[in-house]
């Protein structure tokens, strides 16, 4: 008896010797491969581009400390402020995984917002952490980035819960923008959120998943009251089973892996960053949804003073297309146009590019001559 307690013990001390000296490489792997520093933008033989920008960035809005990534392959473009989704889910490692080639017409500035990705902090005050400061963080952003790159206007572009942010930037501000872009745009949640309930429910059905049925008629939808730890709780799973059927993040990915794989090789972020990632995107979604799910746009936006232009996927039930529609159609524009993805769901800037970059450099060209000066 002795002797097998001594075998097994010995067996749990090599597995677990084994376990810690892979969880030491990929410490060390995962170390080495995030440098906090960026890819310099190259040309077809991997040369680095003569006018090109490739940047790291700290700036102060609001008083807090923020970081910026800005690329391009000519500094002297126009400049784009992307605005990224979540709350707290910072986009450039997804971009720069799917949709490169925007920075050959744009210099992209990829905001990481107060509290998210390179920009989250404990230390940020929580009180600071509400649409209107982040408004007026976007606000004083473009001011910023007209001045140093000695443009009148910008460009803005704002997906899912950036385009919550965006457009009523843009709508309080319109002499910063030449134009508004809006993907996946968000209106009123609220509705949005109970289409997509019942669309996983009939999907599920569909299938016949009855693992799936089960956890979904254990599900309650919150009501209009629900605090935000409720809400949490219930996207938490309720996501999981919208991306299962393709209507997620992107038609194709039905699992959060792709993602975290992306965040976790992109070079931009050091160790402590990515392994933060998470923490900055719980902490934003915690203190910003509550207004992202209580505000119905509809009510407040009937018309904009800039161009308008919004993208939808056919399968996206994240911010389901019917409701992105309605608010379109009701909206007043200078100029406004709507279009169709037929294979996106939530992200067709990443999913269907050379479309969507078409679009956006036909629209920008139009904007930026004489003639509609």
């Amino acid at each position: 008896m002795k002797n097998i307690l001594k075998t097994i013990g010995k067996i749990l001390l090599y597995a677990l010797g084994v376990i810690l000296a892979i969880l030491l490489f990929l410490t060390v792997f995962l170390w080495i491969i995030s440098p906090g520093k960026p890819d310099p933008v190259t040309g077809i033989n991997g040369e680095t581009l003569p006018k090109s920008i490739s940047t790291i960035e700290k700036v102060t809005l609001g008083g807090v400390e923020q970081y910026l990534i800005i690329r391009g392959a000519d500094s002297t473009k126009p400049v784009m402020l992307y605005l990224h989704g979540g709350p707290g889910s910072p986009e450039f490692t997804f971009m720069k995984a799917t949709n490169r080639s925007i920075e050959n017409d744009y210099l992209m500035v990829y905001w990481e917002q107060r509290g998210a990705g390179k920009s989250f902090s404990k230390k940020i005050p929580e009180e600071s952490m509400n649409v209107d400061q982040f408004i007026s963080d976007t606000r004083e952003l473009s001011q910023i980035l007209a001045k140093r790159f000695k443009q009148e206007k910008i460009f803005l572009m704002g997906h899912s819960w950036g385009s919550f942010l965006g457009i009523q930037t843009a709508y309080r501000y319109p002499e910063l923008y030449h134009a508004y872009f809006g993907i996946g745009q968000v209106c009123d949640q609220y509705r949005a959120e109970k289409i997509s309930f019942e669309w996983v429910k009939e999907q599920a059905n569909k299938q016949n998943d009855v693992k799936v049925i089960k956890k979904l008629s254990e599900m309650t939808f919150p009501d209009s009251l629900a605090n935000v730890d409720v809400w949490m709780k219930y996207i938490m799973y309720e996501r999981l089973y919208v991306s299962k059927f393709g209507g997620g993040v992107t038609h194709e990915m039905t699992s959060l892996w792709p993602v975290l794989k992306m965040v976790l090789g992109a070079r931009e972020y050091t160790l402590g960053e990515k392994l933060g990632y998470m923490s900055g995107s719980l902490y934003s979604s915690k203190h910003l949804w509550k207004e992202v799910i209580g505000k119905n746009l509809f009510n407040e936006i009937d018309s904009m003073q800039v161009p308008v232009y919004i993208f939808q996927g056919k399968y996206d039930y994240q911010t389901p297309t019917s409701v992105a529609k309605e608010f379109f159609d009701q909206l007043k524009a200078p100029v406004k146009e709507y279009f169709y993805f037929e294979n996106s769901a939530h992200s067709p800037v990443m999913e269907e590019v050379e479309k969507f970059n078409a679009i956006v450099k036909e629209k920008t060209g139009m904007i930026l001559m004489p003639a509609f000066k």
